[in-house]
């Protein structure tokens, strides 16, 4: 996310003022509960009782959010009385609904903008993580970042150095986890951000054809995409997702926040259906590609040839601090940030929803 969207959050306070009323509505229509956040994760087990409706902002219907995707193909939602009712915007136009509690929650990648609002002081809080990236073999086809083979060459290592001077493409234009990921790939040849030439932001296709028509020597391929440069010769995938967390969340607000109930009720239905759908190799199972294909609007062959990812039904949150606060430091060496001092990333964090998703009795069977 870019620093264009950074500062209007500094003023969000002042408008989290003049909306409060809205906000107060939404939170008493959704059966907020004003001592939510001082309940321990043991006092906010859902019942079957437990309804409401939860609004969530999404980009795009993505691979890396398959757990919704699937829960909402499914039914699995209404199934436990939960409407979820999803609001198709960019991430930093659903941020600051979420913020004021016109939207309940974000599907979105962890980026500068969210330390912003911690700054500020604003109830947004990562509450469920997504994915986790698997340790892959070097040159398997992921998303991430791809180069010619006439730069940095076929073989199992690219020669990442050739890359200095060149023009490369990012999604945010150098900021973000994927900023990050480039920036800790270059430095493996003592590069950096600043080596390399960063061109106005491309994405999806228009970062793929940039790519393959030379006018770039790397990009930022997300999926599903990569199946399709995974096809051209000249294309090899150069660096992707370290191991572990990705980013990848659900940002909570506070009118989600003060129905922790329902909140832990949702991450049920996530577990239930990434159990029965999204376990092992589910680009094998028929009905988990048949699914994913209808969410993401792709051929079922697409599903099928993707990278494999992971879901854990637990849905921990551990490593999630590590990797928000690596986040946070690049994000200050490249002054995205309207603070000076390194903030706790605990404060960004709620993990009552998935420690009570450990210990809560089902209700969902």
């Amino acid at each position: 996310m870019n620093r264009q969207f950074a500062r209007p959050l500094g003023g969000l306070l002042a408008v989290l003022a003049i909306t409060s009323a809205l906000t107060a509505c939404n939170s008493d229509a959704g059966g907020g509960d004003s001592d939510a956040g001082s309940k321990a994760a043991d006092e906010i087990c859902p019942t079957a009782e437990t309804k409401g409706t939860i609004k969530i902002g999404m980009s795009a219907p993505l691979a890396v959010f398959a757990p919704l995707l699937v829960g909402i193909e499914t039914g699995a939602f209404e199934d436990a009385g939960i409407d979820v009712q999803i609001e198709p915007l960019p991430s930093a136009e659903s941020l600051p609904l979420v913020a004021r509690g016109q939207l309940d929650a974000q599907m979105t990648s962890l980026s500068s903008s969210h330390f912003n609002t911690l700054a500020d002081e604003v109830d947004v809080k990562w509450i469920l993580p997504m994915d986790n990236q698997a340790e892959l073999p070097a040159g398997t086809p992921v998303p991430g970042y791809w180069s010619h083979v006439d730069v940095v060459g076929d073989g199992d290592e690219p020669d990442l150095a050739a890359l200095k001077g060149a023009e490369v493409s990012t999604p945010t234009g150098g900021s973000g986890i994927s900023g990050l990921i480039l920036d800790n790939a270059l430095a493996e040849v003592d590069l950096g951000l600043g080596d390399v030439n960063l061109t106005a932001p491309l994405v999806g296709p228009d970062a793929l054809n940039a790519l393959a028509n030379g006018a770039v020597s790397a990009a930022w391929i997300s999926a599903p995409l990569e199946v399709e440069a995974a096809k051209n010769p000249d294309l090899v995938p150069i660096a992707g997702y370290e191991p572990g967390v990705t980013g990848t969340a659900i940002m909570a607000g506070r009118t989600l926040l003060d129905q922790p109930e329902l909140a832990v009720k949702f991450a049920a239905v996530l577990s239930k259906v990434t159990e029965e759908h999204l376990a092992g190799d589910y680009r094998k199972n028929p009905e988990t590609v048949a699914l994913l294909a209808k969410a993401e609007e792709v051929e079922e062959s697409v599903i099928e040839n993707s990278a494999l990812l992971v879901f854990s039904p637990e849905f921990s949150m551990e490593g999630t601090e590590d990797f928000a606060s690596a986040l946070q430091e690049f994000a200050m060496e490249r002054g995205e940030l309207e603070y000076d001092e390194a903030l706790d990333p605990a404060g960004l964090m709620d993990t009552r929803i998935t420690e009570a998703l450990a210990t809560c009795d089902d209700v969902l069977s």
